[in-house]
C-alpha cells in the first residue's frame, strides 16, 4: 500500500476470525503499530458475515433495518383509510427490497427456526399495513 501512496485507516479496520469448531480461537493482529480487534461478525456491501458464516447476524440486521421502514410508512398511513392497497404495496417494496438486499449470500440462515420467526414477524407486520387487517389477524390468514 505505500508503494501506491495508500494509507490504511486503522481505527476502521476489523477482522472475523471463520471457524467451524466450537471454540474460536484468539488472535492478535498488529499493523503499524495498532491492533487489529477481532470481531463476532462484521458488515461487508451491507451484508453482515458472522464468524461461522450462519448469517443470524444478517437477519438481525435487516429485520430490524425493514421493520423501522414499515414503522415510518405506518405512521404516515392511518389503517382506516388512506392510500388504496396498491400504493401499499409499494410502500411495503420498500421493506421487502431491504430484506431481500444480498439474498443469494445469505439464504442458508433460513434453514434456522429462529430467523424464520424473525422474518414472518415482519411479513405479517407488512402485510396487515397492506390489507387493513386487523391487529389479531395470524400471518396464514393476512397472507
Amino acid at each position: 500500500m505505500a508503494g501506491f501512496n495508500l494509507r490504511l485507516a486503522y481505527h476502521k479496520t476489523e477482522a472475523v476470525m471463520i471457524s467451524n469448531r466450537k471454540v474460536i480461537l484468539e488472535a492478535k493482529i498488529i499493523i503499524g503499530g495498532q491492533v487489529i480487534v477481532f470481531k463476532h461478525s462484521m458488515k461487508y456491501l451491507s451484508v453482515m458475515a458472522d464468524n461461522r458464516l450462519t448469517f443470524t447476524s444478517h437477519v438481525d440486521y435487516a429485520c430490524g433495518k425493514a421493520s423501522t421502514a414499515v414503522i415510518a410508512l405506518s405512521k404516515i398511513i392511518s389503517n382506516g383509510c388512506g392510500p388504496s392497497s396498491s400504493k401499499r404495496r409499494l410502500m411495503a417494496s420498500v421493506a421487502m427490497s431491504v430484506l431481500r438486499y444480498g439474498a443469494p449470500a445469505w439464504a442458508p440462515a433460513l434453514d434456522s427456526k429462529r430467523n424464520q420467526a424473525c422474518l414472518n414477524k415482519l411479513f405479517r407486520m407488512m402485510a396487515l399495513r397492506v390489507a387493513y387487517g386487523y391487529r389479531t389477524t395470524s400471518l396464514d390468514a393476512i397472507l
